[in-house]
């Protein structure tokens, strides 16, 4: 084994469901470049099955190093236009909704034990022989066409990356006693950094960690003194906006470095270009991403690169 394989960690595997296994296998037909692609896999083979289970270990692999689910995978990863075809052609489901909302959509097909995806269907519409497809999902006609003002003036609007999707704040009721929550401030925002269990009981609690904390029984929070642990009456947290985007720019200043201190493996692959000119190179210099100048998606083929070189050392 080479020097640089002995310091990389050991290869994660990820144990799929068998609907998720089968929903997987079925987004890779006819999404072939695209994956190919996203995760820089060179040297597919020329046989069809082999090029799909290929890519299929990369999407699996990619799953187990980011501690991905099925749904996280697919709003992070995947554009909306890809979602919204699978949707329509192997679901049989509305195409409609913003990247999350395509996300959850397949997610929760694929958790069904037995399911099974429609039939691929040729570029003409007829269902028949499977064929690996070449060409990505068209655009949407509004962002297909330049506008008559930019036609005239020359320019064109920066193409996005990344999609953005935005959780509106909402409010939750805390039982009474202890409020089970570690805040901490980041800047000028209030950040929760554990949540307890024996207060917020159940697998899914309303408010988990990342959350910013904006009011408490419709006060706004100021500093960590308007924060009363323990209240015999239950009480009103309203719960800031959800933000999810590989584009870190996209979020806030506090919710970055929260994500560097608790180790969230989503900081080290986002796309850090656009940090200096939101919030200027000095914060970028103080938050030193481990993937600084690279994109997203440079560092995930760094990533997947290393994977390789772990199965030819294997």
């Amino acid at each position: 084994m080479s020097r640089r394989s002995s310091r990389l960690a050991t290869k994660k595997v990820v144990s799929l469901p068998a609907g998720t296994t089968a929903g997987l296998a079925s987004l890779v037909e006819g999404n072939e470049s695209i994956i190919a692609s996203m995760l820089s896999v060179d040297n597919l083979p020329k046989d069809t099955t082999a090029a799909r289970t290929k890519l299929f270990a990369s999407l699996t692999d990619c799953m187990a190093m980011n501690n991905l689910s099925a749904e996280a995978l697919l709003a992070r990863f995947f554009d909306a236009s890809v979602l919204g075809a699978y949707c329509q052609r192997r679901l049989g489901v509305s195409s409609k909704g913003n990247g999350a909302t395509l996300a959850a959509r397949i997610a929760k097909a694929w958790s069904k034990p037995d399911f099974e995806p429609l039939p691929l269907e040729e570029e003409g519409g007829g269902k028949g022989k499977e064929k690996t497809s070449t060409k990505k999902p068209k655009a949407k006609d509004k962002g297909a066409k330049r506008t008559e003002k930019e036609e005239k003036s020359g320019k064109t609007k920066k193409k996005r990356m990344w999609t953005v999707d935005h959780k509106p704040s909402f409010t939750i009721t805390s039982p009474p006693g202890p409020l089970g929550l570690t805040i901490k401030q980041y800047y000028d925002e209030f950040i929760v950094t554990d949540v307890s269990e024996t207060v917020w009981e159940g697998p899914f609690p309303p408010v988990r960690a990342g959350d910013k904390i904006t009011t408490i029984d419709g006060t706004t929070i100021e500093s960590e003194k308007d924060i009363i642990d323990v209240s015999k009456k239950s009480r009103e947290i309203g719960i800031g906006e959800r933000i999810i985007s590989n584009n870190a720019a996209e979020h806030s200043k506090g919710t970055l470095v929260h994500m560097k201190e608790a180790g969230f493996a989503m900081f080290r692959i986002m796309d850090y270009s656009d940090v200096a000119e939101k919030y200027g190179e000095d914060f970028l210099e103080e938050l030193d991403p481990p993937n600084k100048g690279r994109s997203g998606r440079s560092i995930l083929a760094g990533a997947m690169a290393a994977l390789n070189e772990l199965d030819e050392d294997d």
